[in-house]
């Protein structure tokens, strides 16, 4: 009995020995196979990715990536909680320059926030990328003994940078001026209040956080005369007067300016209303600030729409530049024209993947973006714009995606009637895949 248990027990032993070298030798010889497939995978992809690029970063056309529109539709026909009629998504490819995946993509929906990017994207054809808001104090006449016989002005345009005129009250001050015999003009570009839509809720657009030049001209001159009493300064009250003027004989106190581009950058990045409206009055009304109608309402964006984008918006409602108003509609293939627009621009292009389009990662560019596509997967692959309207259960993304393939995408996604967390995950998944 001793006996056949010794040798059961030798036959187990052989047993497993012989396991355990044959699991070893499947080890070495698959161990070199797969990291040699995976040398070989990783220097294809690093050389299809050199090949992407010409001297000077210039994009090759590839051919239509078929793959990618394959990974989306499985990715459109998967199970999900959300009604996929209530989905519209739009994608390029613009390596190829051919459309990777249109769904839903002619159906009117509410973009939210994800309309700043018109904003943004006409600001910067119209008025250029250099262009610049311009704070002024102006004096004519002479100073003697502290008394200024003559005017002052202050001119401004609707800067949304400007939190504060103390600086400008100061150039005065140290100017020597401790009265003012004259008059004390306050020139404005535009004298009206910055106000939300009426479509949308009064408190989108809430005053007591409106910047100083976007408060109106009766508070401006408020701030303006409260100032000039703490500096010390007797002047008159102040007379204003809208639309910019030329003083070709008045002397430069101080003067300031501010780029567009530092207005457009936080206004995306961390979709702020109140800059995008702003920005959306200054664009429609810049060709006639120096006229006295520069605060009347014009028909903002047309020119763009007609001349740039020649996109047919029959149909669509644009109510304002923030994407506040729940009444906004347009479709996400015109998100995506807009986006493939501005991709073919290449100042504006390098100003919205460089600095004006939220990022996964980045540490100043997060924005809207703090608690979304987490994880080195979305890291400088990733440039977007987000919107949101909980009330009604909109969401939008819409941007640029840089794949692991070298190719660059541009994406629109709108959902509606849907609950918003929801509606992020799919956006962000989506995303994914543009990017794996």
């Amino acid at each position: 009995m001793a006996k056949k248990k010794k040798r059961r027990l030798k036959r187990w032993v052989r047993i497993v020995l012989w396991s355990m070298m044959l699991a070893l030798g499947t080890w070495i010889i698959w161990w070199p196979a797969n990291a040699l497939h995976d040398y070989w995978e990783e220097a294809s992809l690093k050389d299809t990715q050199r090949k992407a690029y010409q001297p000077g970063n210039v994009l090759i056309t590839h051919e239509a990536d078929s793959a990618m529109t394959e990974k989306l539709l499985r990715f459109i026909a998967s199970p999900t909680r959300l009604d996929t009629a209530d989905i519209a998504v739009s994608v390029w490819d613009l390596s190829s320059n051919t459309p990777a995946l249109q769904w839903h993509d002619q159906e009117l929906m509410v973009p939210a926030s994800s309309l700043k990017l018109l904003t943004a994207i006409s600001a910067l054809k119209r008025l250029g990328p250099d262009h610049k808001y311009t704070e002024k104090v102006l004096m004519t006449g002479t100073l003697t003994h502290g008394t200024l016989h003559g005017d002052i002005i202050f001119q401004a345009d609707d800067n949304p940078m400007v939190e504060t005129l103390d600086e400008y009250i100061h150039a005065i001050s140290r100017a020597g001026i401790r009265k003012i015999d004259g008059r004390f003009i306050l020139n404005l570009m535009r004298a009206d209040t910055l106000k939300a839509h009426h479509t949308a809720s009064l408190w989108d657009i809430p005053y007591n956080r409106t910047p100083i030049l976007l408060k109106g001209a009766p508070r401006i001159a408020q701030e303006i005369r409260l100032l000039l009493r703490q500096a010390g300064i007797d002047a008159p009250r102040p007379i204003v007067e809208e639309g910019l003027k030329v003083y070709p004989t008045a002397r430069v106190l101080k003067s300031k300016t501010t780029y567009m581009t530092d207005v457009i950058a936080p206004m995306l990045i961390f979709s702020s209303n109140i800059k995008a409206d702003a920005l959306y009055y200054h664009v429609d009304h810049y060709k006639d600030r120096y006229t006295s109608g520069a605060g009347r309402r014009g028909p903002v964006l047309d020119a763009f729409l007609q001349e740039n984008l020649r996109y047919d918006t029959t149909g669509f409602t644009l109510n304002d530049g923030s994407g506040l108003s729940p009444e906004n509609m347009v479709s996400a293939d015109f998100l995506l024209s807009l986006l493939r627009y501005a991709w073919t621009e290449p100042e504006i292009k390098d100003i919205l993947i460089n600095e004006a389009l939220a990022t996964p990662g980045h540490p100043t560019r997060r924005g809207s973006l703090i608690y979304r596509m987490n994880g080195p997967l979305f890291e400088n692959r990733i440039f977007c714009k987000t919107g949101t309207l909980t009330s009604i259960g909109a969401s939008s993304l819409c941007g640029y995606a840089h794949g692991r393939n070298g190719r660059w995408y541009a994406f629109a996604i709108i959902n509606r009637n849907s609950p918003v967390e929801e509606s992020r995950l799919y956006q962000d998944m989506l995303c994914k895949v543009l990017v794996k």
